[in-house]
């Protein structure tokens, strides 16, 4: 029997959004902190939110735990902005520059203090501005020590809040210097016991990973902290309806979520650029619904047992069984 997930949503998922071709958005309008609040109470089966630091930089914390409270939700996480200003565009806690270096740290640091303020656990670290561009334009070794001293600064701030380091391979960078699930791992065992992992499914496809299978990596080490759903083609970060492309890839993904005993949130993290940002939420909470509906029908000694024989044949035809019926 497949466990109960718990679902959040990242409030960015619901406001409408911008892309490169359009900057002001495919929406008439824009929407207030609390208004977005009041959308994720909305959707069906949503428990929690996630927040861009940002948006609280002008905001009153007790208000913002009043309107989170009065919805019925709970701050699942906050993401420390370090990559929508300018300044950064050549890094952040990894910038060659001692000042905007520590200045970047000092946003991570203020937002673990704010995760404090409202009863946050958690503080993603998604560094989309550390990285490069081209060969020889960084130091390897100097980014990585700069990278892993940040990190561990920043953990030992409030060592109760989690610091989740969410990887991706590329965009806006090049390539990013948190690009895959391995050496996400590898910086976390570096950086302290609250240091872990977001996966974005989506993510995770970029990085040519199986996500199932960075969820048994990250979880044999009890470093699986977050967990993001979306879809996507495998080439960008997409950022599509959960379900939508990749059914038996999202099965094995929550299958492995459930037997390596991952007690975190599923956190959307979908752009409906074109669509409606309610209904695709809430069609994400529905293609989840019927993937662990799929899980309660699977016989895991079943699955296990032909995993042993190493026989495709037999395993895929348990899983056609599952997604189709017999």
């Amino acid at each position: 029997m497949a466990k109960k997930f718990k679902y959040s949503t990242g409030l960015w998922c619901l406001g409408g959004c911008a892309d490169r071709f359009v900057p002001s958005g495919y929406l008439d309008r824009t929407y207030e902190l609390k208004e977005l609040i009041a959308i994720a109470a909305s959707v069906e089966g949503i428990e929690g939110i996630e927040i861009f630091s940002s948006q609280l930089d002008a905001q009153d914390l007790k208000e913002f735990n009043a309107w989170v409270q009065e919805a019925g939700l709970q701050t699942t996480g906050i993401l420390a902005n370090t990559f929508g200003d300018r300044k950064f565009k050549l890094g952040s806690i990894t910038h060659t520059d001692a000042k905007l270096r520590r200045e970047a740290i000092d946003i991570c640091k203020e937002t673990v203090e704010r995760a404090a303020q409202v009863d946050c656990p958690a503080v993603t670290l998604w560094l989309g501005s550390d990285g490069f561009d081209y060969p020889f334009q960084v130091d390897y070794l100097r980014q990585l020590d700069m990278l892993i001293a940040a990190i561990k600064e920043i953990a030992e701030f409030n060592p109760r809040i989690k610091i989740c380091l969410e990887y991706k391979l590329k965009e806006p960078r090049m390539y990013l210097a948190v690009g895959n699930a391995a050496k996400t791992l590898h910086l976390a065992l570096q950086c302290g016991e609250n240091v872990g992992v977001t996966l974005d499914f989506g993510h995770a496809l970029m990085s040519k990973e199986k996500p199932g299978d960075s969820v048994a990596l990250l979880n044999r080490h009890g470093r699986l902290f977050n967990v993001h759903f979306n879809d996507a083609y495998g080439e960008w970060d997409d950022d599509l309806i959960v379900g939508s492309i990749h059914i038996a890839d999202t099965l094995e993904f929550l299958y492995y979520l459930d037997v390596t005993g991952y007690d975190g949130w599923l956190g959307l993290d979908i752009f409906p650029f074109r669509e409606d940002a309610s209904a695709a939420a809430n069609l994400c909470i529905r293609n989840l619904n019927h993937l662990v509906a799929m899980l309660d029908r699977m016989d895991y000694g079943r699955v296990q047992e032909a995993q042993a024989s190493l026989d495709a044949g037999i395993t895929q035809a348990i899983v056609s069984d599952v997604i189709f019926g017999k």
